[in-house]
């Protein structure tokens, strides 16, 4: 067995395992927050975009939209997804990241903030999305919870098949450590690969202080799940709305 980086050979059948993350569920809430919060928006830039998923769902409905991810075989997969559009793709980390562009909204979802391993590493990546904006700009971002991965992480460990890769998810909260981990066994050509991924879980008190003792932005949302309803520690997830102060 071969340990690998996170999203490394999960590259290969990511789209595959995340078969029923309901994107254009995602995509129309995101489209709902960015008419309510930033109504003109037409240029979007995403954190984490991963294969490219939620950026061609968002060029469908008429925004340019450009991303970034820390896994290059990750952005590879987004470059074969969107060949033909013309669009911009970078390899770079959220928490330290300036391409001297500017956007009217920048996204982070699907819990990818709950990969960076410290409160402290917010202020980087507020300081990342405040350099991307507009001074009208917006900055969307969601949190996985503490419920959630009590309630539901038995729930993820899972195996099967993607056309001829086999694969096994396993998943587990270390709650003393506030860590939730997710494994992954991939067998790719014979071999067999390793992920182990990370995630920290933070409370939404933190990151809203975080936030409130910030120079970047101010807090103009935090919803539940797909929601208008405030976000709380009991919900599965929160998606926060941040609006940029002026420089």
């Amino acid at each position: 067995m071969i340990q690998t980086e996170p999203y490394t050979a999960l590259a290969e059948i990511y789209d595959c395992v995340m078969r029923d993350v309901p994107y254009k569920k995602w995509a129309k809430y995101v489209i709902k927050l960015i008419q309510k919060f930033c109504p003109n928006a037409e240029q979007i830039f995403e954190f984490a975009c991963g294969t490219g998923t939620m950026l061609a769902l968002l060029r469908k409905h008429g925004f340019v939209a450009d991303g970034m991810d820390y896994s290059k075989a990750m952005i590879n997969k987004a470059r074969e997804k969107l060949r033909g559009e013309d669009v911009k793709l970078f390899v770079g980390d959220m928490s330290d990241f300036k391409i001297g562009e500017k956007y009217d909204v920048v996204l982070c979802l699907y819990d990818s903030v709950n990969y960076l391993s410290d409160i402290v590493k917010f202020h980087g990546l507020f300081k990342s999305a405040w350099d991307l904006l507009y001074d009208w700009g917006i900055f969307i971002f969601d949190v996985s919870t503490e419920y959630n991965s009590v309630q539901n992480a038995s729930l993820m460990n899972v195996s099967g098949w993607c056309s001829e890769v086999k694969y096994k998810r396993r998943s587990y909260y270390l709650k003393s450590e506030r860590v939730h981990i997710n494994e992954f066994e991939i067998e790719l050509n014979g071999v067999v690969y390793f992920e182990k991924h990370v995630q920290r879980i933070y409370k939404i008190s933190e990151i809203e202080d975080v936030v409130k003792g910030s120079d970047f932005f101010e807090i103009v949302g935090c919803f539940d799940g797909f929601s208008f309803i405030k976000g709380s520690e009991w919900s599965e997830r929160v998606h926060f709305v941040l609006k940029k102060k002026e420089s």
